[in-house]
């Protein structure tokens, strides 16, 4: 079955907006579904690029998913090119305008003319009422091709492609007989370069010739996806188990979670089972940390709290750093990192104690530790540990890397790994 993609809207060519609706279209049909989109296209907003873009899609693939152009403003023109596209006028859906009417009517805001230009629809096109939207989704047919056009706001879309897009694809699917089935796994890595990754995996790769091995960067986090096929689908699943288990070996150290999972997650579930907690002092990375930390639901369970203590007399008043360790070694040094970490776990009573002070750039630095230095420490009972980095790049690029391996080093040493 050949799907494709199609992301409408000026915004997406000028880079104003990145893709996120096409990336996610991508990643949910692989994964619920097995199918692997074939194209996707992005045009702007005029009505001819639109409609040129739906004639040339709907005439090779068996359907076509459309996100954006379905608001009220001038420029939201998707349903007419839809229309010009079919040779069919646009009419207006009783059902759908109610419900804007509706929405307006139970948000108190006064409902405008234009807003009813989310009515319309080609004509003899299905218009699926959005209940987290105003806009309809819209599905068509060109020919041998479904169409479904869902409004362009990530929420709004999600809601819709979980709801309506994903089972009536099923069933397009089913409806074809034999089909090839696919599974996926994303195995997540910290603190590991991706050309490394690639070496480290490249043994692996060779074992399993029926397992495709794919690298994305989501800085400043490295991801290996696994895609495997099979006529069956735990013959699939066979083949992306073995694969990934022989993966987990050899990237022990710097695997993190998998598939939906996330380093703040994973490391929530850890202290909350142990009954841990943790505070925090960062200078550097101005309360990122701390924000990585309270992400997941239930944060209090193991967050005890943290400062950002960029002034000297900060780092003495909050996380007790002796003026002796300042004067002698600096704000960036090891031995305030450890200070510092040492001072926030006693202070906040927690397990322990994190700590982060460096240079972020695009000033400072000095010859020994330039701009990108970074010390991380972590105080717990009985002992502590500590380690300097140096991260290139822009002055945000510093700070999520030194965020996030703050946590990798509390992540692996409360899973017993050090």
């Amino acid at each position: 079955m050949r799907v494709e993609v199609l992301c409408t809207g000026d915004e997406l060519l000028t880079g104003l907006t990145p893709d996120t609706n096409g990336q996610y279209f991508a990643e949910r049909l692989l994964e619920s579904l097995g199918i692997r989109l074939a194209r996707i296209t992005t045009v702007g907003d005029e009505v001819e690029d639109i409609e040129s873009a739906l004639r040339e899609l709907s005439a090779r693939a068996d359907a076509v998913l459309v996100s954006g152009g379905l608001g009220p403003t001038a420029d939201d023109r998707t349903a007419e090119a839809a229309a010009r596209a079919q040779g069919v006028a646009l009419v207006e859906d009783g059902r759908a305008l109610e419900h804007i009417r509706r929405r307006f009517a139970e948000r108190g805001v006064a409902f405008t003319p234009n807003n009813a230009r989310q009515a319309l629809v080609p004509q003899g096109a299905e218009a699926i009422i959005n209940p987290v939207g105003t806009a309809p989704m819209l599905v068509q047919r060109l020919g041998r091709c479904t169409l479904f056009y869902l409004p362009g706001v990530p929420s709004e879309l999600r809601h819709l492609v979980e709801r309506q897009v994903l089972p009536r694809l099923r069933e397009l699917a089913a409806g074809e007989g034999k089909r090839t089935f696919r599974a996926l796994g994303v195995l997540k890595t910290v603190g590991l370069p991706e050309s490394h990754l690639d070496a480290l995996v490249a043994p692996v790769v060779v074992r399993h010739p029926k397992v495709e091995f794919g690298f994305r960067t989501h800085a400043p986090e490295n991801h290996l996806k696994l895609l495997a096929e099979g006529e069956a689908e735990h013959v699939a699943i066979e083949a992306l188990e073995a694969a990934a288990a022989d993966c987990r070996e050899v990237l022990r150290r710097w695997l993190f979670a998998e598939d939906e999972d996330t380093l703040p997650g994973v490391l929530a579930e850890a202290l909350r089972a142990r009954g841990q907690t943790v505070a925090v002092a960062e200078s550097i990375t101005g309360g990122l940390v701390c924000q990585l930390l309270t992400e997941p639901a239930g944060a209090t369970a193991y967050f005890k709290g943290g400062v950002v203590a960029y002034h000297d007399i900060l780092k003495r008043r909050w996380a007790h750093v002796s003026k002796e360790a300042l004067s002698t070694g600096g704000a960036v040094s090891a031995e305030v990192a450890r200070q510092m970490a040492r001072g926030i776990r006693e202070e906040l009573s927690a397990t322990y104690g994190l700590s982060l002070t460096g240079f972020a750039g695009p000033d400072g630095g000095t010859e020994a530790d330039p701009v990108g230095t970074v010390y991380l420490a972590l105080a717990f009972e009985g002992g502590e540990e500590h380690e300097r980095s140096l991260f290139r790049g822009s002055r945000e690029r510093v700070r999520q890397f030194a965020a996030h391996t703050a946590l990798d080093i509390l992540r692996r040493r409360v899973l017993g790994g050090g």
